[in-house]
């Protein structure tokens, strides 16, 4: 999936999981399991410039607006976590483990817009967190 799914995804679970740990071990796994859910990589599939800057800007975004509901850090380093598989020179490593599965739009692009708005819808019901 794009920057965005995982972004978001991975601050979702920051917001809702109470265990660290757990939190980013979780978050970590998680990008494995969307790249295995039938998805349109519209960013990284030849497209760049404007669709790179719009897919970074929509995930920190986004991913901001968990971390100011709940009033706490954490989410951010799960969403790092969540995103850390695709860093260059781990990226190619990891693919040749754990394949993407691709889907052509508009299909694939539907799947990721529906992670998006329920990893938010999730991750925006959190609780305020106070530790």
């Amino acid at each position: 999936m794009d920057l965005t799914p995982h972004l978001v995804t991975g601050a979702a679970i920051g917001a809702r999981v109470r265990v660290p740990m757990t939190a980013l071990v979780v978050a970590w796994a998680s990008h494995f399991v969307l790249d295995a859910i039938p998805h349109y990589d519209f960013v990284w599939i030849g497209s760049h410039g404007l669709f790179e800057a719009i897919d970074i800007g929509l995930g920190v975004l986004l991913t901001g607006l968990i971390i100011w509901k709940v009033r706490h850090w954490w989410p951010l380093a799960c969403a790092l976590a969540a995103v850390l598989s695709d860093a260059p020179g781990l990226k190619e490593r990891w693919d040749t483990i754990f394949p993407h599965y691709q889907w052509a739009p508009p299909g694939g692009i539907a799947v990721e817009i529906v992670v998006v708005g329920a990893a938010l819808l999730w991750g925006l019901g959190a609780p305020i967190r106070t530790k």
